[in-house]
């Protein structure tokens, strides 16, 4: 009798195990990185779509400061997953800071096209991070 009780308890907890896990599988809820990724396309795109000229700096280092709290957001969601794309693109958010703060400094038609140099290179990391999280999401 206790063998057949044993037999019974263990295909019961197999079965609740079982349950669990299908029901964490089986939720609709896309994992935190992917609307965090979201949010940082939109503030990238508000630094990638800007119309360079004059009186666009303090606009753009607004809109920086928008992609590195959005970045920050991105890399506690993803852990250490995605760490060379996240660094990829934090590190074409920091070239794009020093290109205006060299514009700032020294305004001249070469520091506005190395600002526009690293916004592209911006674009080029972000894609390429939306690429490798597509498939989580």
């Amino acid at each position: 009798m206790t063998n057949s009780h044993s037999s019974r308890r263990v295909g019961i907890v197999t079965l609740m195990l079982a349950s669990l896990v299908l029901a964490g599988c089986g939720s609709d809820e896309p994992p935190a990185v992917c609307s965090s990724v979201d949010e940082l396309k939109a503030s990238v795109e508000t630094v990638t779509t800007v119309e360079l000229g004059q009186g666009v700096l303090a606009e753009l280092r607004g809109n920086l400061e928008k992609v590195r709290s959005d970045l920050r957001t991105v890399r506690d969601d993803a852990g250490d997953e995605y760490s060379a794309e996240i660094d990829s693109v934090d590190q074409a958010a920091e070239a794009v800071g020093t290109s205006v703060r060299a514009a700032v400094t020294s305004p001249s038609s070469e520091a506005i096209s190395a600002i526009g140099a690293d916004i592209d290179q911006l674009g080029t990391s972000l894609s390429s991070l939306s690429e490798a999280v597509g498939s989580t999401c």
